[in-house]
């Protein structure tokens, strides 16, 4: 079993490197425990991905506050096993918590899709300088 299903994927075709949309599923897992572990291990590989792919086409500040949003993410997950819906180890039972925590979701997926949008722009953009240089 995998450890995770966030992958960074670069298109054989055109080279552009992605990062896979965050999975709206919960992980698979043996226990309610094992599954919000594994969901750890996910908003960890989604931030760390994003903001390296934002550092690579230079998008430095973009991949700093994907890092510190999913830094956050991760923490208010954390920090809330004691509050987990067993059956359900996505969610806890503090409604305002887990508002703050599905924010937080939504914020770090909205900046991965720029991030991907903005990778397959700076590619564009560096095959046609490429293109217009003359072969000597």
């Amino acid at each position: 079993m995998n450890s995770t299903r966030v992958l960074r994927i670069v298109d054989p075709v055109t080279g552009i490197s992605q990062i896979s949309p965050f999975p709206e599923t919960p992980p698979q897992g043996l226990t309610d425990l094992e599954v919000r572990i594994r969901h750890f291990t996910e908003i960890e590989n989604f931030g760390f991905l994003g903001y390296v792919l934002a550092h690579e086409i230079n998008q430095e500040a973009l991949g700093d506050e994907l890092l510190d949003i999913c830094i956050n993410w991760e923490h208010f997950v954390a920090s809330t096993n004691d509050l987990m819906i067993p059956g359900h180890p996505l969610m806890i039972r503090d409604s305002r918590l887990q508002a703050i925590i599905d924010d937080l979701d939504e914020k770090s997926e909205a900046l991965v899709i720029e991030i991907n949008r903005l990778a397959r722009e700076y590619a564009t953009q560096s095959k046609k300088q490429r293109d217009a240089i003359p072969n000597v």
